[in-house]
Order: C-alpha cells, then structure tokens, then sequence
C-alpha cells in the first residue's frame, strides 16, 4: 500500500479516534455514537474494497465466468458489522434514558475537528484508484452523521443534554438505514435486476443496424458489469462467415458502450 493510500486510512482512524475520546471524555452521547458508527464504517469500507478488488481477478476454473459477484460480501459483512453496532449504542442509548448528565463544549469542538479529518481524508481518496473512490463515496455518510453530530453536541452544552440525546438516537437509526440499504443492494445483486435502459438503448442500437431483434436479455452482475443474450433473425440463405461478423459486431459494439458480456444466437426467419 503506497504512502497516499495508507494516509487515507490513518486519517479516517484518527477521525475515529477523535470522536471516541471526545465522546468519552466530554460527556456526548451523539458524539459517542458517531465514533461507533465511524469506526463500524472504516471497517466496512475495507472490506468493500478488498471484495472489489478481488472480483476484479480474471476468471479461472471454478470461476468462469470471473468473481465479480465476491463483491457481495461487501454488503454482507456491512449488514453484520452494523447491525453489532446497533446493538452497542442501542444498549448505551436504553442505560442513559432518564438520566441527567452533562455536555461539556469541548464536545463540538471535537466533533468538528473529527469533521475536518474525515474531509480530508475523502478528499484524498478521490484522486486515487476506483476501489477508494468507492470508500469516499462510502464513507461521505460519515460528513452528514458528523454535521448532526456537531448540531446536536453544541446544543446539548449550550441549551439541554436532551438534544444531544436525540441527536445520538437519529445517528442510532441511520445505523438502521445502513443495514436496510445493504440488504437492498444484496438482494439487488444476487435476484439478476435488468436495466430497461440499456435494453431499450441496445434495441436502438441493433435497429440503426437493420438487425431483426427476436429476444433481448439483460441481468446486472454488479454495478456497471452486465451479462445477457440476444437471438436475432436473419434469412435462412444468409452465409455462415456473413452470420459470424454480425454477431461479432453485434458483440463489440454492445460490450465497448455498456459493458455486458453478450452471447449472440442466429435464427433463420
């Protein structure tokens, strides 16, 4: 791992690590959850990666069609890892209700500086290959949680602790909307979702064409990787080298502008 790629990461560590101690030490509840919720993310976001990178491997022989769908642990493991912290901060969460206690203003200054590192550190990310632009685009929840965060802590010193308490209960259920939103993007994967776009954008296509379109079928792998099989028409008379170039232009053409691994198959009309 270069220099660049190991900063992102220490720096999304460290912007944990403010969070905890700032929670801790300066008695926020919302800050406490947000540094859960940090590091369950930082976590998460590795595991995405490292699946993303593996399914980028080329096929072998138990895999042969490639590993594009390893990135499904992804979700898997976010599903899991959040529902855990759910349960933490749930637990912390239940054994405060009712109880009075004090938000120190040093809490949104530290909420704010844990604000900062995370910034930077997406900002970083940005620049560097797919598999952390995936994490910036993942861990910029972390920034709107941060924002809440900053809002409820300063509240709860300056006006009520009750604010800081329902500031750390909505971070609490945008925990709920991770795991719901994993679950979706799961069940996305592994139920073939097509995309009437592209199945429509492919029928302008083969019709610019002349190509008499008999069937078209489309199932999404993972984002932007797609598989399916057309069966087109054309006259029985048709000569066989004829057949095989149209079939293959039919191929390149589909697989340089959308991605999908296609197989073609030629009927007599």
């Amino acid at each position: 791992m270069n220099i660049r790629l190991a900063t992102i990461l220490a720096l999304s560590i460290l912007g944990g690590l403010i969070k905890i101690v700032g929670g801790v030490l300066y008695g926020s509840k919302a800050l406490l959850v947000d540094a859960f919720t940090s590091f369950g993310n930082i976590l998460a976001a590795i595991l995405i990666i490292h699946y993303y990178q593996r399914s980028l491997e080329p096929p072998d022989r138990d895999h042969m069609f490639g590993h594009y769908r390893l990135t499904i642990a992804g979700p898997i493991y976010t599903v899991v890892i959040y529902s855990a912290i759910f349960g933490i901060v749930a637990m912390e969460l239940i054994n405060t209700a009712g109880k009075t206690y004090v938000v120190e203003e040093m809490a949104p200054v530290m909420a704010a500086i844990g604000f900062v590192v995370y910034l930077i550190s997406i900002l970083l990310s940005r620049g560097v290959d797919i598999s952390f632009k995936i994490y910036s685009r993942f861990t910029g929840s972390e920034l709107i949680e941060s924002i809440v965060t900053i809002a409820a802590s300063l509240s709860g010193a300056l006006l009520s602790y009750i604010i800081d308490y329902i500031g750390a209960i909505i971070l609490s259920l945008f925990i709920v909307y991770e795991v719901y939103n994993s679950i979706g993007n799961i069940i996305g994967i592994i139920s073939d979702e097509t995309s009437r776009e592209i199945v429509m954008d492919i029928e302008h296509e083969l019709n610019k064409l002349n190509i008499n379109i008999d069937r078209i079928r489309v199932r999404r792998i993972i984002e932007g990787i797609y598989h399916g099989d057309i069966v087109i028409k054309m006259p029985p008379d048709t000569p066989l080298e004829a057949a095989h170039y149209i079939a293959d232009k039919i191929e390149d053409r589909v697989k340089k502008k959308y991605n999908i691994d296609l197989t073609i198959h030629v009927e007599p009309e």
